[in-house]
Formats: structure tokens, sequence, C-alpha cells
């Protein structure tokens, strides 16, 4: 009787199995991905002080990218200084060859950007920076390096910067940039410092270097000077974290010199060669002692920094944080 009931059960199971796959048939339905282009789009396009440019609905190559998935869809509009996909790490999927990108404002959809570009197989990115011309179209791959050494109160951070700073409206610069940073070496005191008697009365491992102590490094070039539309590829710039428990940040200091171009006291500070622009989105005049800034960086992010506006008209310049990872 057992075995009758065994086998029973087994002939049972069996055509359960058979059932669920006719049920259930598996498609290997991969597409190839030698023609297909992955997209993210960036809008920098420059406006008039006090108004955005919001383009609520978005056209790539006839496919309304504002429109995200849900049951009604939710509309993303695509707004100024800002990015589509709004996620961190994530592309529109379209056809390599000639594109077609379309902005539209205002909720009744006015036509308000109309160009193309040609896209390439693989990841890439698409600038938009002026309403009456095709975006600057820049390569994804990836092609930065991993820094595999072991760091005892720091590691390292991964920056990308572009070069997207216009004169005035429709006149792009002609200057050549190169971006620079600077951080402290010793935020912190560590083992080493207590190996070499290098911590004060008072002070012990992990405890922060007091601000009169701590010892900054050079400026250091973040890749090479930069013409328009050109950007420095990953560039790794080391993160000392600034607190013993944290999730590993500090803040790295920056600036922009005038490699090419310049004038002295028109575009570039004397001795530094500093860029001379108008500081800030809504400046109404210009910073004559130069182009500096500062951001907290984390450990193993990639940051893009878009440097945009106008020069020497409103708005003035921004650098603009993506972050890619």
């Amino acid at each position: 009787m057992k075995k009758i009931l065994k086998y029973t059960v087994m002939i049972f199971t069996a055509t359960l199995v058979m059932m669920s796959c006719e049920k259930n048939e598996i498609a290997f339905d991969a597409v190839s991905n030698t023609d297909v282009a992955f997209v993210q789009l960036h809008n920098q396009i420059p406006v008039p002080t006090g108004t955005e440019y919001i383009f609520y609905k978005v056209e790539l190559n006839g496919v309304d990218l504002s429109r995200n998935g849900g049951d009604p869809p939710v509309n993303v509009p695509l707004n100024s200084w800002n990015s589509l996909p709004t996620s961190v790490g994530r592309y529109y999927e379209t056809a390599a060859g000639q594109a077609s990108i379309k902005l539209y404002q205002s909720t009744n959809h006015v036509l308000k950007y109309d160009q193309s570009a040609n896209l390439q197989t693989g990841k890439q990115g698409l600038i938009l920076y002026d309403l009456n011309k095709p975006p600057v179209v820049f390569d994804e791959a990836e092609t930065f390096i991993n820094d595999r050494a072991p760091y005892f109160t720091d590691t390292v951070t991964f920056i990308r910067f572009f070069h997207l700073m216009q004169e005035s409206a429709g006149v792009a610069s002609n200057l050549k940039l190169q971006y620079q940073y600077q951080y402290v070496y010793n935020p912190l005191y560590t083992e080493t410092d207590a190996l070499q008697g290098k911590i004060p009365a008072g002070y012990k491992i992990g405890d922060a270097v007091p601000a009169a102590d701590r010892i900054r490094s050079p400026w250091i070039n973040l890749g090479g000077p930069l013409a328009f539309g050109e950007d420095t590829g990953w560039q790794i710039v080391p993160v000392k974290r600034e607190a013993w428990i944290s999730q590993g940040s500090a803040r790295v200091d920056f600036r922009i010199v005038v490699v090419q171009g310049g004038v002295v006291g028109v575009t570039m500070t004397a001795g530094d060669n500093l860029l001379i622009c108008r500081d800030g989105r809504n400046a109404t005049t210009l910073n004559t002692s130069g182009f500096t800034d500062w951001w907290t960086s984390y450990v193993g992010r990639r940051v893009y920094h878009f440097f945009g506006g106008y020069r020497n008209d409103t708005p003035g310049m921004a650098l603009i944080l993506y972050y890619q990872r």
C-alpha cells in the first residue's frame, strides 16, 4: 500500500510539473545591445534670474521620458540644472544613430527645444546648454580606475568636471580652464602620529587636529585644461575623513584657473590667474577675486561637476553636481 501511494504521489507531482511548464513557458527574449544607446539628459540651459526652464514633456525619438510608470503615470518634468532619469546611475534606452530631442514648456506642452544628436552604442550623456543648439554628447564608458590601495583614515572619490561656460547667450567661451582641488592632509590624529610622538597632550588617536595645525595640500590639477564642451574624464580625489566614526566625508576646496585666452583684470586675476566671472546664478556683478568653491565629498562616490552659465551676464556661473554612483 505504501509503495502504491508513493508511486501515485510521484506521478501526480510529475503531472503538475508538466502542466506548469505548459502554462509558463520560459521565453529567451533577450535583445542584443549592439545597436542600443543608453542615455541621460542634463539640463544646463542658463535661464533669466528668478525663472526656470521646466520641461513638462521630454521626447527622445518620440518617446515621452517625463511619463514614469504607475497607474495613472506620474509626470516627472526636467527642471533647470537637473537631469533625467532622476535616479542615480539610470539611463534611458533608445536606438543608436540620429536621435530627435524635443522639450515642451508649460502644461500646455509648448515646443521650446527641437534638436537632434548622433548617439553611439553604449552609455552616454546629453548636455542641453542652449535652446537653439544641439546638445553636447559625451561618452560614459566605464573607464575610471578603482583605487585598491589601503588607507588608514582616508579613501577616494571620483570627479568628472565639464566646461560649459558661455560668455553670454549664444556665445561659447573661448577660454581654456583648469579645474583644481585642495584637501587637508591631516584632519585626524592617526596611529602613525602616535608612534612618532606627534599627538599633543590632551589628544588621542581619532581626535580632530586643531584647525591651526592642519596642513593643506597644494592646489592640484584635476585632469588637464579644457575648452568649451570638454570634460576631464573620471579623476581620483582623496577624501580625508574628518570624523573617526563616519560614513567617510570631508571638505574639498576647488578653484578654476584660466590657462589660455585670458586677459588680466577682465577674465582672470593677476598672479594666480583665477577665473573672473559672475559667481552665482543671481549675481549681478563680476567676482574680481576669482572663482572658488568647496563641496563635501564622499568616499566611493562618482559625481559630475557641471560648470555652466554666462561668465558676464545673467544668470552667472554655477557648479551643479550630479551623482552618477
